[in-house]
């Protein structure tokens, strides 16, 4: 809604005033309800409230009846009124602005003749969906509940399992028409207060319309908006922000969104999952270990293989070069263009399976890994050796836990790529070192991205490419600069 500036007044001491008013700003607002009344001591007023926001039962019984029934109504019975009415969130605006962004935001509003405030009562009620476990974020040993795009019920599922007085929210408003709320989570005595700072300064600097998504918001924040890395860990698990308010991070919510933000983290915070901490620390740091070397797989693979076989064949074991050589001799591309239909193939496919419903997706991806790669080798299209290169890196890539980092990791691959056919190897150790020094140089939140490897810091260590036993991991890691290192002691 645009601002009127006739709203952004004080209200009058006359009804019809204050009425026209708002009436006039909030024409062709069919859901928008309006119910005129006359009190008991016979004066006019209206209630306003937005049909599918409030709770209608509790509005009739605990807000209109109430207030119809009152014998007298002036401002000086005003400051009475919390004990004559059994609701919660009871406000009194007394800009018309206010008034209506309290309708606008779900509350039932009176205006009444005689009274130069409004009566503001919250008695949202709205349709959500359930609590269930996010589809991209499966759990194999940890909890299966999610959050919703309902802040209170997101609110209280962190409040369930952190029974602390020190757990903290701190709100912000945001959006010129949207009027949203972002609530930043943090665990006091822990989180550090200088970078709670730094993010009210971000978000305080926010000057839009809208936040659609938490993406939007992660993308006007971020120190290096220009990196394909994510800076922030997004998340719609409920155990894994918990896990890193307790370490003394921030969690970021925002109003009508399921994903919240957890910041800061590291690059490694991309790779763990819950289940990490679930199961033994021999496990835990085979699959941490796994995932890393899937990664760099993703990353060079297709890029190595491309090289050796554009300029440094002669690397190749002869026996495993002529295979090579009989089965290239019906493609007609260089091995780069080659990888380059294939790698279109499988984003395709990949693409067709997300956006298509989940009965046919199984479909597709067997039609599109089988059917098409088997016709394309016999076709000449592709040799069978490139299809398994590339579709092992592919396989590789989603072992990745988070969905923003496969994308850095897709995009990089065909660089390499790309290098790697115009280079030879150099076109593969150029990009690694240059990936490197990208890494090195990031922060997150003003927090260095890379370590603990870069700063090195040997006490976080046991908590990146391993995952030492729960007994050992006493102190919090350092990415947050913690004001109470040490888990365990009572801090509320």
């Amino acid at each position: 809604m645009v601002e009127n500036n006739n709203t952004n007044v004080n209200l009058y001491n006359e009804y019809e005033k204050n009425f026209t008013i708002m009436d006039d700003t909030l024409k062709d607002c069919p859901d928008i309800v309006r119910r005129k009344v006359i009190l008991n001591s016979g004066k006019e007023g209206c209630f306003f409230f937005v049909q599918g926001l409030c709770d209608i039962d509790l509005f009739q019984r605990d807000f209109m009846t109430p207030l119809l029934n009152l014998k007298k109504l002036d401002m000086d019975e005003i400051k009475y009124l919390p004990n004559k009415l059994p609701v919660a969130g009871l406000t009194f605006p007394l800009v018309i602005d206010n008034l209506i962004q309290d309708i606008l935001a779900g509350n039932a509003v009176f205006i009444c003749d005689g009274l130069n405030c409004g009566i503001s009562c919250t008695l949202k009620k709205y349709e959500k969906r359930s609590i269930r476990e996010p589809e991209g974020e499966k759990s194999v040993r940890g909890d299966h509940d999610g959050f919703i795009e309902d802040m209170a019920t997101n609110i209280a599922t962190i409040r369930r399992k952190l029974k602390t007085p020190n757990l903290k929210f701190k709100d912000f408003t945001i959006g010129s028409l949207s009027h949203q709320t972002i609530s930043v989570a943090y665990l006091d005595n822990i989180a550090n207060p200088n970078l709670l700072q730094i993010i009210s300064d971000k978000i305080n600097q926010i000057d839009t319309d809208s936040l659609i998504a938490i993406g939007y918001l992660e993308q006007i924040i971020a120190d290096h908006p220009n990196s394909i890395f994510p800076q922030y860990l997004s998340t719609e698990r409920p155990d894994k922000a918990i896990a890193g308010l307790l370490e003394g991070k921030f969690v970021i919510m925002l109003q009508e969104t399921s994903f919240v933000m957890i910041a800061p983290v590291t690059f490694h915070a991309f790779t763990q999952t819950p289940e990490d901490y679930t199961t033994h620390w021999l496990g835990a740091t085979y699959l941490r270990l796994l995932r890393t070397m899937a990664i760099l797989i993703a990353l060079f693979l297709p890029g190595i293989y491309i090289a050796l076989l554009t300029y440094h064949y002669y690397m190749i074991p002869l026996p495993l070069l002529v295979s090579l050589a009989q089965s290239r001799t019906k493609v007609p591309f260089p091995p780069v263009i080659e990888a380059f239909l294939i790698e279109f193939m499988i984003e395709t496919v990949r693409e067709a399976s997300i956006r298509l419903p989940s009965f046919i997706t199984a479909s597709v991806s067997i039609v599109g890994g089988l059917v098409i790669g088997q016709t394309a080798i016999q076709a000449g299209v592709a040799s069978d050796l490139m299809v398994i290169i590339v579709a092992a890196s592919a396989i590789a890539g989603f072992t990745t836990p988070t969905y923003d980092l496969g994308i850095s990791i897709r995009l990089i691959k065909y660089i390499v790529m790309i290098c790697s056919a115009i280079f030879g190897i150099l076109g593969v150790v150029v990009p690694m070192v240059t990936l490197l020094a990208h890494l090195l140089v990031l922060d997150s939140l003003g927090e260095p991205y890379f370590q603990p490897i870069l700063p090195f810091k040997f006490g976080d260590l046991k908590d990146t490419y391993i995952r030492a036993p729960i007994r050992f991991l006493k102190k919090r890691p350092d990415i947050a600069k913690p004001l109470d290192k040490e888990r365990g002691k009572k801090n509320g």
